[in-house]
């Protein structure tokens, strides 16, 4: 019964997780064949810098908060977004010089996959492993019933069968 109600609620923790998180959602400015990731919207920290997959050593430098678009929508992730957000990658660039992408990452779904492989997986060890514990105690009783019979002199019952060694035909060396 406890067990039930400790894996129901682990179950219910990982669900209102999954439920309250919302997936981010990124808008990939590419300038010159350099690409930064900017996160849409509120941040909760504005020190963070974006991602970067630039193929210069150029450092970004972190946006503040207020360059952020102020919601998550795919409709904010323009070419004039980008260019709005003063990125040393995107220096003396023009609006035709931008290319845009926007997308999520770590959607709801993918999360769910994710934390019931998981789940699952450790479960599925943890079965494994107390069954072998179980076994494993289980032997060494059985051992323990067995040792002692022997120690005790038990009956020729509880030895087992006698069989000879030898065989009675045998006659010596020809």
């Amino acid at each position: 019964m406890r067990l039930h109600f400790s894996l129901l609620f682990l179950i219910g923790v990982l669900v209102s997780y999954v439920a309250a998180a919302s997936a981010p959602t990124f808008c990939k400015c590419t300038c010159f064949k350099n690409s930064t990731l900017i996160q849409l919207g509120p941040q909760g920290d504005s020190s963070s810098p974006p991602f970067s997959d630039s193929t210069s050593s150029s450092a970004l430098r972190s946006l503040p908060l207020q360059d952020r678009a102020a919601s998550a929508s795919c409709t904010q992730c323009t070419r004039a977004f980008c260019l709005t957000q003063h990125l040393p990658i995107c220096k003396d660039a023009e609006e035709n010089d931008v290319v845009t992408m926007c997308f999520q990452r770590d959607s709801r779904k993918d999360q769910i996959i994710v934390w019931g492989f998981i789940l699952g997986t450790t479960g599925l060890l943890g079965w494994a492993a107390a069954k072998r514990v179980v076994e494993m105690r289980e032997g060494k009783k059985a051992a323990a019933v067995g040792l002692a019979g022997t120690r005790t002199g038990g009956t020729a019952e509880d030895r087992g069968v006698y069989i000879p060694v030898g065989n009675d035909n045998a006659q010596g060396p020809r």
